[in-house]
């Protein structure tokens, strides 16, 4: 899938919405291949697939001479959305050689002088198992930044994603200091707010993301108008905070994938949707990965949270950014929420999906909610 039209068409001086893989990749290869100074990259996944291998390829090329691939472990653990562990995938061939090929891309990578580091380790005993990293950025040179949600995998770029492409000092010096503490295993809240892209950053840690987020859900409690969400996990406390908005008379419209890969998920969201009164919208299209929130028309929320359980809890580090400025605004409603909107269907309950309506009326919404708590991060 690509909205992303060829050219990369620009939205104002300072910031750019990419949408999907090939328009971010085509970005990042360019900018990449420029940098001077330095090239980091954090990512969710990292895998030995033709997305891994394109990106290995990149930073071996690279001229900056400081280059650093930083990786969550879970991919120690996860590939291509199965567990690596589990007894089936040892007669899965095509899966093994992947697991092995990203080993010996890790092992390329770093003998070529490029640094690959492996975040927030399990422990010994696992016990740090769920407190991930979840954040996905891309820096070059104090001069350009991306933020959103694309992680490095196959099945990850043929997801409907976006990454916004920043051109600040300010912001690239601000994110790489993030970078680097997450580096030496250190992540600390950080606020800062950009006045030129109109762009107010929040590094949440993990560990003290709720009173972090206490700012981000009072702009859901102060929307006036509307509220238009695109997310795949949706969850609590967050569709707590849509509900009321719904039940003061904001308009709340949720586009999320009809085939999602978290199907549980998807089935607390239309109980709730179904009790609290906002619409939801099944997009059919494919799987939706992206994370983006439209306050009233004039603050768009986006970054790597996925708007749940988990981040809010404090087992995930995220970044999240606040843009203001018309140029991204219009760009995200003309590119994505428009065009996603078309793309989709207002669920209405029995007559959609098969038994999905009675499945529903079969699940309380306490049940749903705890369900939710098992979340698994993307």
């Amino acid at each position: 899938m690509d909205r992303g039209g060829g050219a990369r068409p620009r939205v104002g001086a300072r910031a750019e919405v990419l949408v999907d893989s090939e328009a971010v990749w085509a970005a990042v290869q360019q900018d990449l291949a420029a940098a001077r100074e330095y090239a980091f990259i954090q990512t969710y996944s990292f895998e030995g697939d033709r997305v891994g291998t394109a990106l290995s390829d990149a930073l071996l090329d690279a001229r900056a001479p400081d280059r650093r691939l930083l990786v969550d472990s879970y991919t120690r653990a996860n590939q291509n959305d199965r567990w690596i562990a589990l007894p089936g995938t040892l007669f899965d061939p095509a899966f093994r050689a992947e697991v092995r090929n990203t080993g010996r891309l890790v092992r390329l990578l770093r003998a070529e002088g490029v640094g690959v580091r492996f975040g927030r380790p399990f422990g010994i005993l696992g016990q740090r198992f769920l407190n991930r990293d979840h954040k996905k950025l891309i820096l070059f040179d104090d001069r350009v930044s991306y933020i959103g949600g694309i992680n490095f995998s196959e099945h990850n770029f043929e997801w409907h994603d976006l990454m916004v492409r920043v051109e600040d000092a300010g912001v690239a010096r601000f994110l790489r200091r993030d970078f680097e503490s997450s580096w030496e295993g250190r992540s600390e809240y950080a606020r800062a707010s950009f006045a030129a892209p109109g762009l107010d950053l929040h590094l949440l840690p993990g560990e003290g993301n709720r009173a972090a987020y206490h700012d981000l859900l009072g702009l859901i409690d102060g929307a006036g108008r509307s509220i238009d969400v695109i997310s795949p996990y949706l969850s609590p406390p967050f569709t707590d905070h849509l509900a009321a908005a719904a039940a003061r008379g904001v308009r709340v419209r949720i586009v999320t994938p009809r085939s999602n890969n978290k199907a549980y998920l998807q089935k607390y969201l239309l109980a709730m949707a179904a009790r609290a009164g906002f619409e939801v919208w099944l997009f059919d299209d494919g799987m939706i990965h992206m994370k983006c929130m439209l306050i009233d028309d004039g603050m768009l929320v986006t970054g790597s949270s996925n708007f749940d359980l988990m981040s809010y809890n404090g087992f995930l580090a995220e970044i999240v950014a606040v843009f203001r400025s018309p140029e991204v605004i219009e760009a995200f409603r003309r590119r994505v929420l428009e065009p996603d909107l078309e793309a989709s269907r207002r669920f209405e309950g029995d007559g959609d999906s098969g038994g999905l309506g009675r499945a529903l009326r079969a699940m309380p919404i306490r049940l749903a909610r705890r369900v939710a708590r098992v979340l698994g991060p993307g």
